[in-house]
């Protein structure tokens, strides 16, 4: 109850607006309350049931109360020691090998890890970013849209800008850049101008850091037999893009050697986002639907493998006319 409820309820509190703190205030104090009445000791005394609210006269009783049943000695004779589960211990291990950075945003696409990305822009003020970048060696976290709602994403990749890859015209400061997704990453705070007011810094966690959730021997067996199949599905998958026209051996044979070699059977969560990066290519082939931003969404190799193998059918399906997708 208390990694469950209370640690983000108390983790959204410490990020919310000052609008919305009031309601926060009083939606925790009632998760305190009512951990406070579960048989989970926090190391007080368990006669304390429920905060008091009292009138300020019967304010020097409370007191004495308190006095009474709290302890000034907090050795084991007076503490109930907290029970964790194996999901909590690893959930709060995942808390304490997060590594958090600030950086520049920039909300343009649902990049991938792996996936390259040129940007030509005659905005003065990507100019001003990308002279940030190269003069403080950053990286930039790439955000893209929600496809259904079209207001940011929460998760992306961070990108580096290097100085062979960017040519910036001194006339017209028009910036040609080109990108290659790089760490998965997450918003963690509202993000703020920086003092030129030409882009954004945002406090963000690196998630190729963080430690997912432990897989069932099940689904350790479903994620491995559906990278066993990944070979010949992409075979099939080409054989059919290729006779339904969409394009032509050599725009595929671009698409997939921009993203390398397939990754091997043991690289689940590689393999799973080159899948999703050959279906949604940039430019698009228009042979699937987004799946991006849901790829980027998942956060275990089950999710990941489960979304890209299901994908990479459903466009084999709509190449060869079975059943369309659009």
């Amino acid at each position: 109850f208390f990694l469950d409820t209370i640690v983000p309820t108390l983790l959204t509190f410490l990020c919310t607006s000052p609008t919305t703190m009031i309601a926060s205030t009083t939606t925790l104090l009632g998760l305190v309350a009512a951990a406070s009445q579960m048989d989970v000791a926090f190391g007080f005394s368990s006669s304390i049931q429920a905060p008091m609210v009292g009138r300020l006269s019967t304010t020097t009783t409370a007191l004495h109360v308190l006095e009474r049943d709290i302890h000034a000695d907090d050795s084991a004779e007076y503490a109930t020691p907290l029970q964790l589960t194996t999901k909590d211990l690893e959930r709060l291990k995942s808390l304490q090998e997060t590594s958090t950075t600030t950086m520049p945003i920039l909300i343009l696409d649902s990049l991938l890890p792996g996936q390259e990305l040129t940007i030509d822009s005659s905005d003065p003020k990507m100019a001003r970013l990308v002279h940030y970048c190269l003069e403080n060696n950053c990286d930039i976290g790439m955000l893209g849209l929600n496809p259904t709602t079209g207001a940011p994403l929460s998760r992306g990749v961070t990108v580096q800008v290097k100085e062979k890859n960017v040519r910036i015209s001194p006339a017209t400061h028009s910036v040609l850049l080109t990108v290659t997704g790089e760490q998965r990453m997450q918003i963690q705070s509202q993000p703020w101008l920086d003092d030129s007011g030409s882009f954004y810094f945002s406090n963000v966690e690196l998630l190729d850091a963080r430690k997912e959730p432990t897989l069932s021997d099940e689904q350790q067996s479903i994620v491995q037999q559906l990278s066993d199949t990944v070979p010949g599905a992409i075979q099939a998958w080409s054989r059919a893009a290729l006779e339904s026209g969409v394009t032509d051996h050599e725009t595929l044979e671009q698409v997939l050697k921009s993203l390398g070699p397939l990754p091997s059977e043991e690289k689940a969560t590689e393999r799973a986002f080159w899948i999703a990066a050959a279906l949604n290519p940039l430019p698009s082939l228009n042979v699937c639907l987004e799946i991006r931003p849901a790829m980027l969404s998942c956060t275990t190799d089950y999710e990941r493998m489960l979304l890209a193998c299901q994908a990479l059918q459903s466009s084999t399906d709509h190449l060869l006319g079975t059943r369309r997708l659009f």
